[in-house]
């Protein structure tokens, strides 16, 4: 599936119910807050996106 060629959709499915991925997050909290990522995740959000038109 990583190689870049098309499978049916049907195979992936199979593939899925057999292997079952999971997801695991994991983090820490810190004492002070990060100004700049705040800054970041703000931006990420609230900005218009690279391929609409501006307003």
């Amino acid at each position: 599936m990583q190689d870049g060629t098309a499978i049916p959709a049907e195979e992936a499915g199979a593939w899925l119910r057999k292997n079952q991925p999971s997801v695991s997050l994991r983090w820490t909290e810190i004492d002070t807050p990060d100004e700049d990522a705040y800054r970041r995740l703000l931006k990420l959000l609230f900005s218009p996106r690279a391929d609409t038109a501006a307003p």
